[in-house]
C-alpha cells in the first residue's frame, strides 16, 4: 500500500478557500492515479490523505516505486510512504499503521 499526504492543504484551505484546497487535492489524486499503475484501489482516506492498494507478488515493489515517484515531484508537494499489510491485521490496525508510517516519512 501507499499512503499519501498533500502537504500544506490545510493552510491553502484557510488562506485561499476550499476551492483552492479542492483543486490541490484533485491534482494530487491525478498524480497518484498516474503513478500507481497497477493499483487495484485508489481512495481518499479523509482530509488530505490518499491511498493506493496493490496486490500480488510485485505489490511491495510497485508500492515503493509509486511512493518514490510521488515524492520526487513538487506540485503539489506530497509525502508518501509504502507499507505491507499483515495477513491477520484488522482494518483499524492497518489504518493506524498507515498514519504512523506517514508520520515517520
Amino acid at each position: 500500500m501507499v499512503i499519501v499526504d498533500v502537504v500544506g492543504m490545510k493552510a491553502v484551505n484557510e488562506r485561499d478557500g476550499f476551492r483552492a484546497g479542492d483543486s490541490m487535492l484533485r491534482a494530487a489524486a491525478e498524480r497518484l492515479r498516474v503513478a500507481a499503475f497497477g493499483a487495484v484501489l485508489l481512495a481518499r482516506l479523509g482530509g488530505d490523505e490518499l491511498v493506493a492498494v496493490f496486490l500480488g507478488a510485485g505489490a511491495g515493489a510497485a508500492a515503493d516505486r509509486t511512493a518514490d515517484a510521488l515524492t520526487a515531484r513538487s506540485s503539489p508537494p506530497l509525502r508518501a510512504a509504502a507499507l505491507v499489510a499483515y495477513p491477520r491485521e484488522t482494518g483499524a490496525e492497518l489504518v493506524e499503521r498507515l498514519y504512523a508510517t506517514l508520520r515517520r516519512s
